[in-house]
């Protein structure tokens, strides 16, 4: 699927976005590939960045990446992520097992070069028709109906673009966001960190990202394979134009890391500074922002990018579908509502973790260590460290307060979570053929049968099936193993998002499931005829179809209306 990305006479691109870091890329390419046409500048266009800054991609982030066929490339390219490993002056105080997640064809994490990473999304933006143009933000105009962006190209000529939508995810110290008046906000002082990649010889663990803490402060090291690895340290402070040398690394290698290792050369370093600051708003009218530009925060947890990421998902589908209207405009003030609450918690646990490790006093250091044993022992670090690594435990139920999204004691699905289910604009995911298939531009209705599936509840699913509208695929996923403790014994009518979380649960009869269609955003006509709904036989298995009638009655036309 092809679409010019050069204006011709009367056409004019829908969406600009700025910035083509992986959050931008990730963007433009989910909505090339959902047939939405997009302009994508960039003030360094002409190849991928120098420095590695995002090291580690996490489980969830490989599942969304897998939606435009990236997430295979990147395990290849990379190296594999077993545990994460915690040490106290070189003493082991627990680990988090990735390898121990099943609900994710991506059971590690990825330790792979930032550069890397974007010229794997760049293969797939090419393959989806889009590019990338080099150009600065200079000017922001948002008084008319539509913003116009003021952009200066690299020969010195000034354009002005027409879109119809701008997301700024260009970093940071993003032109998108301060010439849209957004203010960033937060609180706490900042951290500094050295950070630099290069070899390290000596016996370190190949395969888990290590925190090692001491008095003097923390040390992340995460494995490129092949000797290479990205290094971490929190230090006092530093005045220097130049980063840090290999001396400085090798100093604090030596007194934190559990294993010895000689740092040697390195690629590149840099002083990191350590905010926690969200923007006070990630959508101001036709302007959206993701990745950095909405939030930034500590690099303990490697959780930056990832959660940009998620942005960029959460936000193309809406986006996709309002400009195809698959769903009503509404649906875009979600963005803010979702994303807003899932990165000040983010901001939160990665602040949390970065304070553990930079504590001093007796009784601090002796509360840190014996609390994270403990944790290791009873298995709570497990069970709740793994998910909130992997980001599986990010949802979107209802909120008002951070407390409002905190996991649950139990694995019930409520409204909001993630679902184990997956989807891919073209070839399936690897490994996915396990869980159910979700489509990747419109809610998919599942249907639970519970405890039994008799005649009673072939009746129901038929009538559910012969309700849902146009466009709305119909799964019955009762015969897929693994759902009875997610969604337990009762029949149930799930909508799923694109993204695959959860919008709504209902009993498993038309009328709640077509309101629960319509508050969820699905925009849908009366009348006309239905899809022919979709039900697997059985897991693994290809689709086959549920024959239903195709013609709606009067009564349900006015039903549908109403």
């Amino acid at each position: 699927m092809t679409f010019p990305q050069r204006e011709g006479p009367g056409e004019r691109r829908p969406v600009l976005v700025v910035g083509a870091g992986p959050v931008g890329l990730v963007l433009a390419t989910e909505l090339l590939a959902q047939g939405v046409p997009v302009r994508l500048i960039d003030d360094s266009a002409a190849g991928p960045v120098q420095h590695s800054r995002a090291s580690v991609v996490w489980p969830r982030s490989l599942e969304l990446l897998g939606r435009i066929g990236a997430s295979e490339p990147l395990i290849e390219l990379g190296n594999r992520l077993d545990s994460v490993q915690y040490y106290s002056d070189k003493r082991h105080l627990g680990s988090i097992e990735m390898s121990r997640l099943s609900d994710t064809p991506y059971p590690f994490g990825v330790v792979v070069p930032q550069d890397t990473t974007e010229e794997v999304i760049r293969t797939r933006l090419a393959a989806y028709g889009g590019e990338i143009e080099f150009g600065s933000l200079t000017g922001l105009d948002t008084s008319g109906s539509r913003p116009v962006a003021q952009v200066q190209r690299a020969d010195g000529r000034t354009d002005h673009v027409e879109a119809d939508w701008v997301i700024g995810a260009d970093g940071a110290r993003s032109a998108v966001r301060r010439l849209a008046g957004i203010e960033l906000l937060g609180t706490g002082n900042d951290v500094l960190f050295a950070i630099g990649d290069g070899p390290v010889a000596g016996d370190l663990d190949q395969h888990a990202l290590v925190y090692g803490y001491s008095r003097s402060g923390a040390l992340g090291i995460a494995p490129f394979g092949g000797g290479r690895y990205r290094l971490a340290i929190s230090v006092p402070d530093w005045r220097q134009e130049q980063g840090p040398p290999p001396e400085l690394f090798q100093r604090f290698v030596d007194e934190r890391s559990p294993r010895p290792g000689i740092v040697g050369e390195l690629d590149w370093s840099t002083i990191f500074r350590a905010r926690r600051r969200v923007a006070e708003t990630m959508r101001a009218g036709r302007v959206f922002l993701a990745g950095d530009a909405a939030h930034v925060f500590s690099a303990a947890g490697a959780q930056g990018m990832n959660t940009g990421i998620q942005d960029a998902v959460n936000l193309a589908w809406k986006l996709a579908g309002v400009v195809k209207g698959a769903f009503e405009p509404g649906i875009l003030d979600t963005y803010d509502s979702d994303r807003h609450l899932a990165a000040e918690r983010i901001v939160l646990t990665t602040a949390k973790q970065t304070s553990w490790g930079l504590f001093k006093r007796r009784h601090e250091l002796a509360l840190r260590d014996a609390t994270v044993r403990l944790a290791h022992r009873t298995g709570v670090l497990q069970r709740f460290g793994a998910p909130l690594m992997a980001q599986h435990d990010v949802s979107y139920r209802p909120a008002e307060s951070l407390r409002d999204t905190l996991p649950g004691l139990t694995s019930r699905i409520r409204v909001g979570d993630r679902l184990p289910v997956f989807a891919a604009h073209d070839e399936p995911q690897p490994g996915a053929e396990r869980w159910p298939s979700i489509d990747p531009a419109r809610l998919t209705l599942l249907l639970w049968a519970g405890e039994r599936q008799d005649a009673t509840w072939l009746a129901t699913r038929q009538s559910v099936s012969r309700a849902a509208p146009d466009g709305v695929p119909v799964r019955d996923i009762s015969a897929w193993p693994g759902f009875t403790p997610l969604l337990g014994t009762t029949p149930r009518a799930l909508v799923v998002r694109p993204d695959g979380h959860v919008a709504a649960i209902v009993a498993p009869e038309p009328a709640a499931v077509r309101t629960a269609l319509r508050r969820a955003g699905s925009s849908f006509r009366a009348g006309g005829t239905v899809r022919t709904p979709q039900v697997p036989d059985a897991p693994g298995t290809r689709l086959t179809t549920l024959a239903v009638s195709s013609t709606r009655t009067a009564d349900d036309a006015e039903e549908l209306a109403s």
